[in-house]
């Protein structure tokens, strides 16, 4: 989406002053993306810490009495704070014991609260600030609506002229993992137009040169299925993402800039959607995932926030292997019930920086099928974390220069 708007989302970082220095806004927003990837460096303490937590969050008593883990502990609670910046040699976090909230691009504050409610029931709590500039919580939003719509009343071959002149940078650091295989719009009669973007990831490619992340992507990505949905609550749809064996589609209908249902009369898509949902990753040699997952978003809008609230208080169906399944299931129930689990993403204004925000919200109950779900997520994020993260992060801060130095170069038409 971002290769086949240019120029158009950019503008409209501005806001409604159209005399607003936008691409002073846009090349700060990018920049500081690109600082969290470029070379990232973490002390002994957090590279511990974070390891041990992602073996154990499904397992919180593994980690409850690690005092090596936390910066502070309570009799009912557990906390880490972790602060981040950019340094000559690379982004740089180290964990301490107090981290002001972001005050300058790329700064970042990140805090990890465990809390036990009982000797096998525990709740975790993050919040992720990290600072990506001026440009306010409001336009940035306005920013990702125009992606979406960024199809609106062109035709494909339109927008790959379009692309190729204005970004081709981006356009040739984005082609060495993916392929975009085709955008197919169709414009109606009341303005609106129907997208369908298709793009095939290809590991292949950068094989020789990253090839830790080749594999990785391989083994997880090109493997895995999924297909989520956006609904209203009569059961309209306003998007579909799919992704089989690599290849990944996206299909959104959008008219004057804004998203609107995707077949009949166009109808604004609503502040509160459901989803329907479907993941399934494939592990050391079994299938595990979920179907059936219905959580509820919300799309928070006001003066100094613009956020995605996902609340999850349905149990999803687990696609586990067939021991596992008769493994006693009620622990599975818990994350769901009372408030549910939470996710948010989004941007606040604070004190003359935006930040970019992230909160979780997940309670756990121990017990042998938490175990099992745990371990298959810690091989996961074990063959990641290390060498493919590190060739990941050299594709991904490639991928930032890149967007910044077109924008540097891009002149509107």
């Amino acid at each position: 989406m971002l290769l086949s708007a240019c120029g158009e989302p950019f503008r409209v970082l501005g806001g409604a002053n159209p005399r607003a220095p936008t691409r002073p806004r846009a090349v700060q927003l990018f920049a500081a993306l690109g600082m969290r990837v470029a070379t990232p460096s973490r002390d002994a303490k957090y590279e511990y810490a974070r390891v041990d937590i992602a073996n154990a969050a499904m397992i919180p008593s593994r980690v409850w009495n690690d005092t090596a883990v936390w910066v502070s502990s309570t009799p009912t609670s557990r906390r880490l704070l972790i602060g981040g910046r950019s340094t000559p040699s690379g982004y740089r976090m180290a964990t301490d014991t107090a981290v002001p909230n972001p005050a300058h691009p790329g700064e970042l504050r990140h805090q990890i609260k465990l809390a036990r409610l009982s000797d096998n029931a525990y709740v975790w709590d993050t919040e992720v600030q990290y600072g990506i500039g001026i440009a306010s919580a409001a336009e940035v939003a306005a920013f990702t609506r125009a992606l979406f719509a960024s199809a609106e009343g062109r035709d494909e071959a339109a927008i790959r002229a379009d692309y190729r002149a204005a970004a081709p940078r981006t356009a040739a650091v984005f082609a060495q993992v993916f392929t975009l295989d085709s955008i197919r719009t169709t414009q109606n009669a009341d303005g609106s137009t129907l997208a369908l973007f298709a793009v095939t990831l290809r590991p292949e490619q950068v094989q020789q040169r990253l090839p830790d992340w080749a594999n990785h992507l391989k083994k997880y990505f090109v493997t895995a299925r999924m297909h989520w949905q956006l609904v209203d609550t009569a059961g309209v749809l306003y998007m579909e993402l799919a992704a089989r064996q690599g290849r990944l589609t996206l299909r959104v209908r959008s008219q004057r800039g804004r998203l609107v249902s995707l077949a009949g009369p166009a109808r604004p898509m609503p502040d509160t959607l459901q989803v329907n949902g479907e993941l399934v990753l494939r592990v050391r040699g079994f299938n595990v995932g979920i179907r059936d997952y219905h959580p509820v978003v919300t799309i928070v809008r006001n003066d100094r926030e613009a956020a995605w609230n996902i609340v999850s208080r349905i149990e999803p169906d687990w696609v586990l292997p067939i021991g596992a399944e008769r493994l006693l299931r009620a622990p599975l129930r818990r994350p769901f019930q009372g408030s549910g689990a939470s996710w948010q993403i989004g941007m606040r204004d604070s004190s003359g920086q935006t930040v970019l925000l992230r909160r979780l919200h997940l309670a756990v109950q121990e017990s042998a099928i938490l175990r099992f779900v745990g371990r298959m997520g810690a091989v996961a994020m074990g063959d990641y974390r290390g060498l493919a993260e590190r060739d990941q992060n050299k594709w991904l801060s490639e991928l930032f220069a890149a967007i910044v130095a077109d924008l540097a170069d891009y002149r509107d038409p």
